[in-house]
């Protein structure tokens, strides 16, 4: 299956690019993501599974998952990279 590749380090930046407007009004929440994970291990097609009540924090989980998440794909049989499904969950919280 589809493994995280330096998680640590998108995960910061998710949380470092938390949307502006959410941060003035102190809205925090977790955000359901499903997304494909390319052969080439990107991120893509992100949708919300799980909304965190703030369409302001689900818009910018899915755009930053797709920008930032990285991945090894999945393999098939052969041994060969595929498209597969990743599902995750993404919480803003302000410090």
């Amino acid at each position: 299956g589809v493994k995280t590749k330096n998680e640590r380090s998108w995960s910061a930046r998710i949380q470092e690019d938390y949307p502006r407007r959410a941060a003035q009004e102190e809205i925090e929440g977790a955000v359901g993501v499903r997304c494909t994970v390319t052969a080439d291990g990107r991120a893509t097609g992100c949708s919300v599974t799980a909304s965190s009540g703030s369409g302001i924090l689900d818009d910018a989980a899915t755009k930053a998952f797709e920008r930032y998440a990285r991945f090894d794909p999945a393999l098939n049989d052969a041994g060969e990279p595929i498209s597969a499904s990743w599902s995750t969950r993404i919480t803003y919280k302000l410090n």
